[in-house]
């Protein structure tokens, strides 16, 4: 049944990546009026094929299953980048490749996640970051729909602002590529430096970031950014607590 229900999740983790790709690339072939841009859908080709290579060897290693999901990030992030640049402030709400759809295709990157970590390796490390990673992940989704939000309601955030903004969830998106494997000794005095340094680079990078754009969001622009300015500084609480403990 456990094997069973692994390749099921392949096959769903396959579907869902291919239907990603389709209609990232679909905002730029709609909004620019040409189909030539499907060919960015292609940009994850290489994540798809190294998997692939990954599923055929049966890879024991934790650091081969997160080369993959870096493959993947990179192509993710170009995506969105180039969307945002091109045709972010087109994007209409009255089109079926509306804010809240581009919203809706990104939460599948956390999804792909959950299935690419349980269809893969199932060790300790794997399953403690399942749900930490994908908190963050989610995390930058919501960043990229306050700028989505930002234009379609016309809230007054400056272009300036919302690249900033952009360019944060971009780099929180990255942070998942971090080879975890080297975590799983923390024993050891390198372990260590790993969580110490990737500790820091959370935390200046994403959370700090996050919540001081999200506070400026609340209060010059009015948009309710309440709960996840909590999640921030909870996560800063607890990177705190982990520099303590070293």
């Amino acid at each position: 049944m456990a094997s069973l229900l692994t390749k099921l999740g392949r096959v769903v983790l396959f579907g869902l990546i291919i239907t990603q790709s389709l209609l990232l690339s679909a905002y730029l072939a709609k909004y620019e009026g040409n189909s030539k841009w499907y060919f960015m859908a292609f940009s994850f080709g290489p994540a798809i094929g190294v998997w692939f290579v990954y599923l055929c060897s049966n890879s024991p290693y934790l650091g081969s299953l997160f080369g993959v999901w870096g493959l993947y990030i990179v192509a993710l992030v170009v995506n969105i980048a180039v969307i945002l640049a091109i045709v972010g402030d087109r994007i209409s709400k009255t089109e079926v490749l509306s804010p809240n759809v581009l919203k809706a295709i990104l939460c599948i990157t956390p999804l792909l996640l959950v299935l690419f970590l349980f269809t893969g390796m199932k060790t300790m490390i794997v399953s403690e970051l399942r749900f930490s990673m994908t908190v963050d992940l989610l995390d930058g989704v919501v960043m990229i729909d306050t700028v989505l939000k930002g234009i379609e309601h016309d809230l007054g955030i400056p272009k300036a602002f919302s690249i900033t903004m952009i360019v944060f969830a971009c780099i929180s998106f990255t942070m998942s590529i971090i080879p975890w494997k080297m975590l799983e000794d923390r024993s050891t005095e390198r372990g260590q430096q790993i969580i110490l340094c990737r500790n820091i680079l959370h935390t200046f990078f994403v959370n700090v970031p996050f919540l001081v754009i999200r506070a400026v969001v609340f209060y010059k622009f009015g948009k309710d950014e309440s709960i996840f300015i909590a999640k921030n500084l909870i996560g800063i609480m607890f990177s705190s607590k982990e520099f303590l403990d070293l």
